[in-house]
């Protein structure tokens, strides 16, 4: 099928249509608002992985690879599923175009090691940078650089964008900061840990009820339950796009409330005031 998109592709992009806008890949929406944001929307945005997907399992469509081919600029989260099993193809498809990998930037966070009995290997690096407004103050160079750089155009509009847009995610940064200073409790639990580089960057503990990707086992899930008694566990998160029984069940056994979030929506700002938000009712 992958073979079969590509060439697809290619074929389309023989005949060269004249006249294609301006255009940047991403991999999930909130990278789509941040260049939204600098780009003053004068720069189409083409996003691989739509809110409400898998970004583990997600498979391009044909009208998004003929998108990506268009592309001057690839900004790529860096240790996604999708990207881990496409990257060195879609790379092929454009090989003109520039990818960035906004992990090469970060601090990353690796999952514990996993012992299969006769060898042991490093556990996963998480990919959800994005999710931490800490993180992304120093990403937003990141961004505008390979922006002014595939589109020199557009530096006037960018460099005149770009301190409203650095105070905005300053402003999430510094309310996180205080309000992790205020909150009586700290941990908080979560079906697919999407929120550690944000529990790391403001001393907060996320509880993961899954575990190395997978539906928690029963005895886990019995662990989960007696944990979450034991700390007095008051909210659980759980991704729109998730199956909600095995967080329902625990918010039965245990009292804590069901919050759903959306780590892949565009409005990023939005989700980060609505965590901060969730934080100050269930932690304080």
């Amino acid at each position: 099928m992958l073979a079969a998109l590509l060439v697809g592709v290619g074929l389309a992009s023989c005949g060269q249509r004249e006249d294609i806008p301006p255009m940047v890949s991403v991999s999930i929406q909130p990278l789509e608002y941040f260049v939204d944001r600098l780009s003053g929307q004068e720069i189409e945005v083409n996003v691989m992985v739509p809110s409400g997907a898998s970004h583990g399992t997600y498979s391009p469509t044909a009208l998004q690879l003929q998108r990506l081919s268009d592309s001057g600029l690839y900004l790529r989260i860096g240790y996604l599923g999708y990207e881990q099993a496409w990257i060195n193809r879609l790379g092929e498809l454009n090989p003109g175009m520039k990818v960035v990998n906004l992990s090469g930037h970060v601090d990353l966070i690796r999952g514990e090691e996993v012992d299969h009995g006769d060898h042991v290997h490093e556990g996963g690096i998480d990919p959800h940078i994005w999710m931490s407004p800490a993180v992304m103050l120093d990403l937003l160079p990141v961004i505008r650089d390979a922006i002014l750089e595939a589109f020199p155009a557009f530096r006037e509009t960018v460099e005149e964008n770009y301190p409203a847009l650095q105070a905005e995610v300053e402003q999430l940064h510094l309310a996180f900061s205080g309000l992790s200073e205020t909150l009586t409790r700290k941990s908080f639990m979560i079906f697919h840990p999407a929120l550690t580089y944000l529990a790391r960057d403001y001393g907060l503990e996320q509880v993961s009820i899954e575990h190395e990707g997978k539906e928690p086992s029963p005895a886990r899930l019995a662990r989960m339950i007696q944990n979450a008694r034991e700390l007095a566990t008051p909210v659980i998160f759980i991704q729109e796009e998730y199956d909600i029984r095995n967080a329902r069940l625990i918010s039965e056994e245990t009292g804590a409330t069901i919050v759903q979030i959306n780590p892949l929506g565009y409005d990023w700002p939005a989700a980060m005031h609505e965590l901060a938000e969730t934080f100050k009712a269930f932690l304080q």
